[in-house]
Parts: structure tokens; C-alpha cells; sequence
């Protein structure tokens, strides 16, 4: 039905139990559709020439926008598709324009597989450093404000606030191949945050090189044990953790949320599902190791190795637990001092880099060949892992073997031909 649009003429439109359609003789192309709720939308809906449907156009509901500025709308809107433009992309793009880093990010952890430390750590960004960026348009966000940003982080931790700025340079990527226009091209082209690498403002901290010293090892298994003798369960299962953790060179979540169906006690294996690289793990469970499992598996009634009584039903944060045995101890440690440690011994055994790298998870990279023909199973890591809790528990064999012979060499340089003579005849 085709009609001149008035006001008397579009009031008198009354609804039915289906939506019509009015089209106005003024404007080809602008209509008013009525909804069976009493609605009345002004639209454009036009055919465009290779399209197989038409388009339609919302312009704004009657009474609250009028017929006059309904009609200056719908020639603007005819304009633009006589001209190849389709309005409602254009506002799609418009909208992804002005998107906010809190939308971005959204996006981000939803598309990518994050490990649930990789998870929490994130949002522990957004939600202490990035709080007061949330709303804000990413197209908003400048150099200036990167770099005033960053240098504030930096007076309270170095380290933080270059993970802070990896974090906004990430979204930042993601949403450069994310939002693209209606020629597919990158709505955002720059990232803000190299302007750090441009004027060399990274702190670069370095790594720690802090581990537990020979020396400490002793002590600290027998402060463990003083403490498991006098604390409840949850105390007993982190100290239980930490020998895991020296043992095995694993990461805190990797060991916190091992299940009991990934052990077996009889083949003296373990499976590490849940891996920081999403690579999953089969490890060997040498002597020592096999008697904290033993102790754990006394001390535990339900499906996790580390049982604590919550809604996850095993640990997940034993930083108080670790204070108080350092401070039992007086042996000052981290986590990754345990898996410092655990490395360090191996390297000095001179097991193979191929060999640690799998001990520990650590990914090769893709352009390593050898690394793709280096398979090693749990059975074949477990003279390395053996030796390697010998060497934790006793001292390195190898270690005593070359000091004893350095010795030998030492007496024999500092001994006279006639001494020497003398040395041989003996045997």
C-alpha cells in the first residue's frame, strides 16, 4: 500500500497481528512499518543493483522523529546506496571504531586459549593498572598516555609494568586483525605501545638467578618434615608440594592440580594434563617422588593429589603456607627457585638439553629440526629424573668423581720423580 506520509495518514495505520508495510508516494524507498505491538518504525528499503536482497534501513520510530526528518534521512541513506555504500556496514564499522579496550579485551580471552594462570593474570592487569582505561575507545589511547602510563608503573615494579604494557600490546595486535572496514582492511594500523621499543623505555628487567644452594637442600627437606609432624592436612599437602616441586622442576598449577587418574603408582608414572603450553606431559615417578605420593595418597580422599577443602577441591594459592616455611626453615625460596634448582642439577649431570627441556615442558622451537625427531617417553626420562633426585638427596656422583680426581693430580705434580718411582713400585 502506497500512501502520501502525514501525520493524520500514518496515525490512522492501525495494527494487526502481522507487521505491514506503507510505503510513501513522495520518497520511493521510505516506508513505515507497524508492528503488531502498535510500533510504527520509519525504514528505507531499496533494492541495489547486484544484491540479491534488498536493504533496510531503520531511520527512527513515529512520533519521535518526523516525517520531515524521516524524508532528509532517507535521502541521505539513498545517497549513500546510490553511491555503493550500505549504511548499516558503515555503522558496524563505525561502531568497531570506537570499540573499548574492555571490549577488546572480551574479544581476546574469548578467542584465545589461555591457560587459567595466563587467565588470572590478565585480568589482575586490567583490573589493578588498565581500571580507569576500560571504557575507553582503544582509538583514544595515545603514546603520551602509554608512556605516562608505563613510567608511573615503573616506580612501584619494573617488572609489572613492562607485563602491563605486553598486555595492552597484545590487545592491541589482536584488534588490528580483528575489525576490519567493508574494503577488509585494519580499522586500527598502529599500535601505541611500540612507541616504548622506539624510544628504548623498556625496563628489560632481568630474569632472577636465585636458587636453592646444595648446602640449603638437607635442611630444607628436614624443616619440611619438623612441620608436616605438626600441622594439620592443608599444611602437610603444601609441604608436600614444595618437596614435589624441587623434585620435578613443574610449575605450581601444573603439580596443584594433578588428578589421582593420572597417576600410577604401579607403572610409576604421572601425567600432567593441564601444562602452561598446552602441551601435555608424561613424567616418571623416581624413588623419592615415589614416597611423597605414597604420603599424599594416605592423606587424600578425593581426586586431586593436593586436596584442600574448598570449591575446587585441591590447592591453588599456598604463598601464606610458603611464608611461614620459610621463615620455620630461615632457606629464603620461590617456586621457580625450586625449578632453578631442579635444572641447575640437571645441567650440571650434563644431562641433554632435549632431556631438560622435556623435564621441564619447555617448548623448541619450530625451526629446531632435531628437536622434532627427539621423542622421549616417560620411561626414557627416568634414569635422568633418578639421577637427578640422587644428586638433590646426596650430592652429585660426578661432581665427587672429578674433585677426587683433581686431587690425584694435584698430590702427583707436587711429588718428585724419586717420590713418583717410589709410588709405583707400592702396587
Amino acid at each position: 500500500m502506497d500512501v502520501k506520509f502525514t501525520k493524520e495518514a500514518i496515525n490512522s495505520l492501525e495494527a494487526i497481528d502481522k507487521r505491514i508495510r506503507v510505503k510513501d508516494t513522495k520518497i520511493d524507498g521510505l516506508l513505515i512499518e507497524v508492528l503488531p505491538s502498535g510500533r510504527k518504525s520509519f525504514r528505507v528499503y531499496k533494492r541495489v543493483k547486484g544484491k540479491n536482497a534488498p536493504v533496510s534501513v531503520t531511520l527512527g520510530q513515529f512520533p519521535a522523529v518526523s516525517i520531515e526528518n524521516a524524508r532528509k534521512k532517507a535521502l541521505a541513506v539513498l545517497d549513500k546506496l546510490a553511491h555503493g555504500i550500505n549504511p548499516n556496514v558503515q555503522a558496524r564499522i563505525e561502531a568497531k571504531s570506537k570499540i573499548t579496550l574492555l571490549e577488546v579485551y572480551q574479544d581476546y580471552i574469548s578467542q584465545k586459549e589461555l591457560t587459567t594462570s595466563s587467565l588470572r593474570g590478565y585480568d589482575q592487569i586490567m583490573r589493578t593498572y588498565l581500571d580507569d582505561w576500560k571504557s575507553k575507545p582503544i582509538a583514544d589511547i595515545t603514546e603520551t598516555q602509554i608512556k605516562d602510563r608505563h613510567a608511573f608503573l615503573t616506580e612501584s615494579s619494573k617488572a609489572q609494568a613492562d607485563y602491563c604494557m605486553r598486555v595492552l600490546r597484545a590487545l592491541f595486535n589482536f584488534a588490528k586483525f580483528e575489525y576490519k572496514n567493508a574494503q577488509d582492511r585494519p580499522i586500527f594500523l598502529y599500535n601505541p605501545v611500540e612507541i616504548l621499543s622506539h624510544r628504548k623505555q623498556w625496563n628489560h628487567v632481568a630474569r632472577k638467578q636465585t636458587r636453592i644452594t646444595k648446602s640449603q637442600i638437607k635442611p630444607l627437606l628436614t624443616g619440611l618434615d619438623k612441620i608436616r609432624s605438626e600441622s594439620d592436612c592443608f599444611m602437610r599437602a603444601v609441604c608436600d608440594f614444595v618437596e614435589m616441586a624441587l623434585f620435578t622442576g613443574l610449575r605450581k598449577t601444573e603439580l596443584l592440580s594433578l588428578q589421582w587418574k593420572t597417576v600410577s603408582l604401579k607403572e610409576r608414572s604421572f601425567y600432567v594434563e593441564e601444562t602452561k603450553n598446552g602441551s601435555p606431559l608424561e613424567l616418571p615417578i623416581s624413588d623419592h617422588l615415589l614416597s611423597i605420593f605414597k604420603r599424599r595418597q594416605a592423606e587424600t580422599n578425593n581426586e586431586y593429589v593436593f586436596q584442600a577443602d574448598n570449591e575446587h577441591g585441591y590447592i591453588r594459592e599456598p604463598k601464606k603456607c610458603i611464608a611461614r616455611i620459610v621463615n620455620e626453615t630461615g632457606i629464603q625460596f620461590t617456586l621457580h627457585d625450586l625449578r632453578r634448582t631442579f635444572t641447575s642439577t640437571a645441567e650440571l649431570l650434563r644431562v641433554g638439553t632435549y632431556t631438560i627441556k622435556r623435564l621441564l615442558n619447555h617448548k623448541t622451537q619450530r625451526n629446531d629440526v632435531t628437536a622434532g625427531y627427539t621423542v622421549l617417553t616417560a620411561e626414557e626420562l627416568r634414569e635422568p629424573s633418578q639421577a637427578i633426585e640422587d644428586s638433590l638427596l646426596n650430592g652429585p656422583k660426578r661432581d665427587k668423581e672429578k674433585n677426587a680426581e683433581v686431587d690425584i693430580r694435584e698430590l702427583l705434580s707436587q711429588m718428585s720423580p724419586e717420590e713418583k718411582l717410589a709410588l709405583i713400585k707400592s702396587f
